[in-house]
């Protein structure tokens, strides 16, 4: 007997779409798909997924309605809205979805991933959210099988807790491998987004907790948790440490210093350089923001503009993994110019993973002047100049008169 009503779950996730594209909007992310696409993304990988589950080849034809009916409803044609009945025929199969790939062996995390977005995203339209139709239910039921699935994941991994629980500047996170000393810490992402938001503390208390899946004794020849295994964990928060299958191998507490001579070497060594077949410009960046002031120098976020393989030497960004790039320069005002290294951070949902990349002395004098442009035009302020170098002093009256210095009387 069939698990699924294939038929019935696309009719309910294209009236849903239909619903979403004459209704209103969830706020579009910046950096991100919109979420149309998204939605098509779900939808065409849950139908294919149902069907070979149940040993059937996926019918195409499904996804042709889709865009048949969506296409339909822009042109102005009236359009139903899914009945109650066909919302709750279309969760609960949906549910058996989840049932299914939770015990259909293998690593479905990323089905059951597409699942749990498609649901929440429901819940923000307000036409399926809050009914008697098992949403709320089916959607807790998917994230607790994910909290499930990964804690008997064979992967290590360490939440970091910066500035204590009790503030007044604290940050959390869950980052890959075993971190368990002050240099570690200081190569983390929590650790780099903390320095960012509170660029006025110098000290951070720090504890480490080092975790293991499976129920291993230990994190001896674990693999590192990938990225969407951090997207699992950051998003289910610190509950997670109490799944079964989870186990603490460590746990340590440090100071981290933030001292300008170590945040200079810790930038230095950070992050892994790229190199594209040409080199980046300031015509490739766009200024977002001034994000502050930290060890003179003055920080600011940019979107990058240009391809990411002719600059970079490989794909950053991922519309399938919902992950966007960003990057992050300094004006240095003891020298008035740009730094040399630009920090490059891919943004995702199961953490940031941070790159560099050296800019040329000509992209650097350009992306000054852009910068400066941007702090006239948003603050009505130029970027500041660098302090004047005190001149030798002259060895002559004359020279210092030519000079403008006023000589005083001779001293006895």
């Amino acid at each position: 007997m069939d698990r699924f009503h294939i038929p019935t779950v696309a009719e309910g996730l294209i009236a849903y779409a239909v619903e979403r594209q004459n209704g209103f909007e969830r706020h579009q992310q910046e950096g991100f798909p919109p979420w149309s696409e998204r939605r098509r993304f779900w939808t065409d990988a849950i139908l294919h997924g149902m069907a070979l589950l149940e040993g059937e080849t996926p019918d195409p034809k499904l996804m042709e309605r889709y865009d048949h009916e969506k296409g339909t409803s822009r042109r102005g044609f009236v359009t139903v809205p899914a009945s109650p009945q066909l919302q709750q025929k279309t969760i609960r199969n949906l549910r058996r979805f989840v049932s299914a790939l939770e015990f259909a062996g293998g690593d479905r995390r990323r089905q059951m991933n597409v699942v749990w977005k498609l649901l929440d995203d429901m819940s923000s339209h307000l036409p399926w959210a809050g009914k008697d139709n098992g949403l709320d239910r089916t959607r807790d039921e998917a994230e607790y099988a994910l909290c499930r699935m990964t804690a008997q994941m064979p992967i290590c991994f360490t939440r970091v807790l910066l500035g204590g629980d009790a503030g007044p500047h604290w940050v959390s996170g869950f980052v890959p491998g075993s971190v368990t000393d002050a240099e570690a810490v200081r190569r983390t992402a929590v650790y780099r987004d903390a320095r960012l938001r509170y660029p006025e503390v110098k000290k951070w208390p720090a504890l480490c907790t080092v975790c293991v899946g499976r129920d291993l004794p230990s994190a001896i020849g674990m693999a590192s948790a990938c990225a969407f295994d951090l997207e699992i964990l950051n998003r289910i928060g610190d509950r997670f440490l109490k799944e079964p299958g989870v186990q603490q191998v460590y746990a340590g507490q440090m100071t981290i210093s933030a001292s300008p001579a170590m945040a200079e070497s810790w930038r230095s060594v950070q992050y892994p350089s790229l190199h594209g077949n040409r080199p980046l410009t300031a015509a490739d960046l766009d200024v977002q923001e001034r994000i502050g002031v930290e060890d003179e120098r003055i920080n600011f976020c940019l979107d990058v503009l240009a391809d990411e393989e002719s600059v970079f030497g490989r794909q950053l960004s991922s519309e399938a993994e919902d992950s966007y790039v960003q990057a992050y320069t300094s004006y240095m005002i003891d020298t008035g110019q740009v730094d040399d290294t630009l920090d490059i951070v891919v943004r995702s949902p199961g953490g940031d993973e941070w790159f560099s990349c050296i800019l040329t002395d000509e992209a650097r004098e350009s992306l000054r002047q852009k910068l400066d442009t941007f702090c006239v035009n948003t603050y009505a302020e130029h970027l500041p100049s660098p302090p004047v170098q005190r001149q030798e002093e002259p060895d002559t009256p004359q020279a210092a008169m030519e000079a403008g210095y006023s000589m005083g009387p001779a001293m006895g």
